[in-house]
């Protein structure tokens, strides 16, 4: 819950601070170089934390806590983007649940109204809550080979550090591929993910711990990729009077999928282990991503004179 308030409220407050100075092309610079940062001060996170757990299991909470008192302090120097009048009244829990609701109808009642903003949350939903069932399958896949703790952080460490190098290129992908993009993310996703689960089902031997490596690399780099991007793509539906509300619902969604997704997945490998829960899991991902983009397709990623006019007009949508 925590992350994604912070991802609405930071992916936002950037989009909003440089709107006046390149709009979403500076916004798409900033993200990208921001997000390659991340990822791969993730990486080295995640290497150190694996060595300092070894050590003392509680090493890297006790670390992870001072850094979350810095961030906190450090927000708390943010400034408003605009400085609207406000009336400064007592307002109760039900009140200010009361507006939240209609904040979230108000949002609702415009992506049922728009054709591509709903067929994009409908991908975005389903795609993101795929990542969320795979991304536990990779890390049981290993600890049932034998993998231990010590290589265990070191080869996710890498294949982080690898992601926050295919964040740098996610712009000259978009540049590359224009409506296809999300197409090419996620049938890579599904492919990398069909190959270690075709051959964790085949092979029993460690063998395939080198090619499984090489495939979960891929996986997060699509996976990264995709977090960018989402971003660049949703701000270009919004404009400042519905962009928190239309970014609240967007993780609203997506969040209660990938839950609902992670669950299902998590009762699958129960029931089937590991090897060919993956193989299943990865299946259904092709099957329905593909049945996803076939519906995406005359709805997303058109040149502007292919879409209708209620289609693009934002602010006859909001008035509706």
């Amino acid at each position: 819950m925590g992350y994604d308030i912070k991802s609405i409220a930071e992916t936002n407050l950037l989009y909003d601070s440089v709107s006046t100075r390149g709009g979403e092309g500076l916004y798409s610079k900033l993200d990208s170089k921001g997000g390659s940062l991340y990822y791969m001060l993730d990486g080295i996170a995640c290497l150190s934390a694996g060595y300092l757990f070894v050590f003392n299991n509680y090493l890297p909470i006790i670390i992870c806590l001072g850094f979350t008192v810095i961030s906190t302090i450090l927000s708390f120097r943010f400034k408003d983007v605009y400085h609207k009048k406000v009336e400064h009244k007592n307002k109760n829990i039900v009140t200010v649940l009361r507006e939240y609701s209609i904040d979230l109808k108000e949002s609702c009642k415009f992506i049922v109204k728009s054709k591509r903003m709903k067929a994009y949350i409908i991908f975005g939903a389903v795609f993101f809550g795929f990542i969320k069932v795979i991304e536990p399958y990779e890390s049981t896949l290993l600890v049932t080979r034998g993998v231990p703790a010590e290589q265990f952080s070191m080869i996710f460490a890498i294949i982080t550090l690898l992601a926050g190098v295919s964040v740098t290129l996610s712009r000259k992908l978009h540049k590359r591929f224009r409506n296809k993009t999300l197409t090419v993310i996620s049938l890579s996703y599904v492919s990398a993910c069909l190959v270690v689960a075709v051959c964790a089902s085949v092979f029993e031997s460690n063998i395939i711990i080198p090619l499984a490596i090489t495939m979960f690399a891929i996986i997060k780099m699509c996976s990264a990729t995709w977090n960018i991007l989402k971003h660049k793509y949703l701000k270009n539906f919004t404009t400042e009077e519905i962009r928190n509300k239309i970014t609240f619902t967007f993780e609203l969604i997506t969040g209660i999928v990938a839950s609902i997704m992670s669950l299902i997945g998590s009762i699958i490998l129960k029931k089937c282990g590991v090897n060919y829960a993956f193989l299943i899991v990865s299946l259904l991902a092709l099957g329905i991503i593909v049945l996803i983009l076939d519906y995406l397709r005359p709805r997303f990623g058109l040149k502007p004179k292919e879409y209708k006019k209620e289609d693009i007009d934002i602010s006859e949508l909001i008035k509706q």
